[in-house]
């Protein structure tokens, strides 16, 4: 008897085990990522929050790293640092974008450039990388969490 039910719990078990990884597959497209990529970029030159309140995942606890400072949560980050840059005249460029699929979890690694004039009249020539994390959730990406980090291009004389 002990036997049994021993038995009939490691197949309920193998079954639920079974049963959960069944889950919707998310699909390896990189044309997907690097479209979400670019409407990303394209609303943080034009101040539009509207990319990032689609493509991101807004969670408790979610910070994003951009120019050595962080945001906490994603109204932060589309208020303190998108919306102004665009204000500035924010020109941002992507380019060498990889991406990297593991089940339904992926990144894209981005080569940036970054040019804006601050208030104060001071230009500002960057070139760095950033970095998007991906989770595959109902059905679609949604980036949760952002990193990047750039300095000055240098002139050569």
């Amino acid at each position: 008897m002990k036997q049994t039910i021993t038995q009939y719990l490691l197949a309920a078990f193998l079954f639920a085990g079974c049963a959960a990884t069944n889950q919707e597959t998310a699909p390896q497209d990189s044309a997907q990522l690097e479209a979400i990529v670019e409407d990303i970029r394209v609303g943080w030159e034009q101040g539009d929050g509207a990319p990032f309140f689609n493509h991101f995942l807004d969670w408790n606890g979610a910070r994003y790293f951009e120019g050595g400072g962080q945001n906490i949560g994603l109204k932060d980050l589309v208020e303190n640092h998108v919306e102004p840059e665009a204000e500035l005249g924010l020109s941002l460029g992507f380019s060498n974008i990889q991406t990297h699929f593991e089940g339904n979890f992926a990144w894209a690694v981005v080569d940036s450039e970054i040019k804006l004039t601050t208030s104060d009249g001071r230009v500002i020539h960057n070139r760095g990388h950033g970095t998007y994390l991906f989770r595959w959730i109902d059905g679609a990406w949604k980036v949760v969490h952002t990193q990047s980090a750039s300095s000055p291009v240098r002139n050569k004389n």
